[in-house]
């Protein structure tokens, strides 16, 4: 039927776009040379996010700029959840690692012109991080890297959600991301931790609505826990 053709043509160029960035992450980790003995490391988290108010601009072509103190929410599992994943590779007590965390932001005080709001498939943040142990199982580290959106927004009546980014997919190029980072692991089983993190994140962006464009800052705080798991003890 036209609609399901019509989605199958909308997935496509998406899955397509997060298989090559994928292939991207692997490459980077893979040319970060170390000793023979490194230790591998895969990691995941689920939580949720703390974001501070910050600026929203929205420019549409022949109106006025609108502006608002905007308020903003995670919502952590819905419709799409929150969560984050690392590969890293340590050397004694460093690491170089790439992260991909899937962070979302919805507009919780919308106006009459501004209906609907979001970035919720969402601020996806590929950061390039070094991590350092501190002892006691503490570990601390810093990143940054480039962020693809995916933006939802009705801005006086007009709606985008468009299939216009990253090699035809609705990932948007829309800024960059800087990140500082404190864990701590704890040992369930040979091989495998417990893991508990907190991130701060900030981000720029500057995304497309209909017909123009919107500008905002995030600084998020990120509650995490999840599972790490290890090449050898």
């Amino acid at each position: 039927m036209p609609t399901t053709a019509c989605t199958s043509c909308a997935v496509a160029p998406t899955r397509l776009a997060l298989c090559r960035i994928a292939k991207l992450i692997l490459l980077a980790l893979l040319t970060i040379t170390g000793p023979a003995g490194a230790q591998w490391r895969l990691e995941g988290w689920f939580g949720d996010a703390l974001n501070l108010g910050t600026p929203l601009t929205l420019e549409q072509d022949g109106q006025p700029a609108i502006r608002i103190d905007a308020d903003w929410s995670t919502r952590p599992w819905r419709p799409t959840w929150y969560y984050s994943m690392r590969v890293a590779k340590w050397s004694g007590n460093s690491a170089w690692a790439v992260e991909y965390m899937h962070h979302k932001i919805y507009l919780d005080n919308p106006t009459p012109e501004v209906t609907r709001f979001r970035v919720t498939n969402g601020l996806n943040n590929l950061l390039l991080e070094r991590h350092w142990r501190v002892g006691g199982g503490w570990e601390v580290g810093v990143g940054a890297g480039p962020l693809l959106a995916v933006p939802i927004s009705t801005v006086r009546g007009e709606s985008y959600g468009e299939a216009n980014g990253v090699f035809g997919s609705r990932y948007e190029l829309s800024g960059g991301t800087v990140m500082a980072t404190v864990s701590r692991r704890l040992k369930l089983l040979p091989y495998t931790h417990g893991s508990l993190a907190i991130k701060t994140t900030f981000s720029r962006l500057d995304v497309p609505i209909a017909d123009g464009r919107a500008k905002l800052d995030n600084l998020a705080v990120h509650f995490q826990y999840g599972l790490s798991l290890q090449s050898t003890p």
